[in-house]
């Protein structure tokens, strides 16, 4: 359990405001200290920075090509997204996968009129983006990351869990191979994955069981370790300097580490009783931040941020994601990013809900936002 921490941050928020946006699901700090993001939203209007500096957003979207554009039985277009699939390469590059915001088990998707995400690479000293192709036909890309030299990118499929490989100086993509794992919803497979210092990679699949593909030997292996509390689904994933990985899960929002090395999986806590906790970083002063909390969607408290002290090995909650002066409280956190002063970046999924209109005994969903908060946390400073 966490410990409360009695000072406030410091919060603040904006919605990013670009053409059909909805949600924000994906987050990083470039290398030029902007921070790039991936929306939910409409095609042509997926990618954007933030200029902390500047406090402006700028429309990326004609750096991306996504999938072609697909509609429901009633003509109504499709959003799309790029979903916790942005990497930013050690070169400064930045890397990312699109897919559509639709999946298995709506009435109106059939998976073969998708064309399939593409894989994009943007580079902000030019200002110039390039398509990199479809990994997987009528599939389209809900993870993305890449080894610790940048040489090789690994990203996941849905809705069939497939793991593809690019290789970045050679230009070259394959498909490793498959995963069991469920369709339903938004996939049952990772929501992150994560290479480890000797480039091999890590995800969950199947009912919660961890997969590793070994880069040696080429083999994609299905490991018989598995996330704490009955989860089936990773939803975060950071990696510490000394390799050690830090995950958070889905169903029920446990924190649990996993050293690579020893092939050792530890359960750290549950900073709150589920669902989700969406987002894990580390921070300028060592410390592991994480957002956690489902909010009105899972009838459950609201999103919050905590911290955990690697070294004494304690949770601390930091305070809910609320912006008194602009009275918006964030419901449920989709993406974080850290800057180099400890200042979080926190991207919305979460809808609210109207208490005061109810029909067949459900409250009304008001509907999701394109949300940026800007979280400043009591004692985040550099060490």
């Amino acid at each position: 359990m966490t410990q409360p921490n009695r000072s406030r941050p410091n919060i603040d928020v904006l919605a990013v405001p670009l053409p059909g946006a909805v949600e924000v699901v994906s987050l990083v700090f470039g290398k030029d200290r902007r921070l790039y993001g991936g929306l939910t939203g409409a095609k042509g209007h997926l990618f954007f920075h933030y200029d902390p500096q500047t406090k402006r957003v700028a429309d990326l979207g004609d750096k991306v090509v996504s999938a072609n554009l697909l509609h429901d039985k009633q003509g109504k277009a499709v959003t799309q997204k790029i979903h916790k699939a942005i990497y930013v390469a050690p070169d400064g590059r930045i890397y990312g996968g699109t897919g559509q915001n639709i999946g298995m088990g709506c009435p109106h998707y059939r998976v073969l009129d998708d064309e399939g995400g593409h894989l994009f690479v943007y580079d902000p000293a030019t200002g110039k983006g390039a398509d990199l192709g479809v990994p997987i036909a009528h599939e389209w890309i809900i993870n993305l990351t890449g080894d610790v030299g940048g040489e090789n990118l690994y990203g996941m499929t849905y809705p069939l869990n497939y793991v593809f490989r690019y290789h970045v100086r050679r230009k070259t993509m394959r498909v490793i191979g498959q995963l069991h794992g469920g369709t339903y919803g938004d996939s049952g497979c990772s929501h992150e994955c994560i290479c480890d210092l000797d480039g091999h990679l890590y995800g969950s699949c199947s009912e919660g069981y961890l997969f590793k593909y070994d880069v040696k030997k080429d083999r994609l292996i299905e490991t018989d370790l598995k996330l704490p509390g009955r989860d089936w689904r990773i939803d975060s994933l950071a990696r510490s300097d000394n390799g050690l990985i830090y995950g958070g899960t889905h169903e029920n929002g446990y924190l649990f580490s996993f050293d690579p090395s020893r092939r050792r999986l530890r359960c750290l806590g549950q900073p709150h009783p589920g669902p989700r906790l969406p987002g894990l970083a580390f921070g300028p002063d060592e410390m592991l931040y994480g957002c956690a909390g489902g909010g009105a969607n899972y009838n459950t408290r609201t999103a919050f941020v905590f911290r955990y002290d690697i070294r004494k090995k304690r949770l601390e909650e930091l305070g809910a994601v609320h912006c008194g002066s602009k009275k918006i409280r964030g419901q449920r956190m989709h993406a974080m990013a850290i800057d180099q002063e400890g200042t979080l970046y926190l991207g919305e999924t979460g809808s609210e809900r109207n208490p005061a209109v109810k029909t067949g005994g459900n409250y009304i969903d008001t509907g999701t936002h394109a949300n940026l908060f800007i979280f400043k946390p009591y004692g985040s400073a550099r060490r």
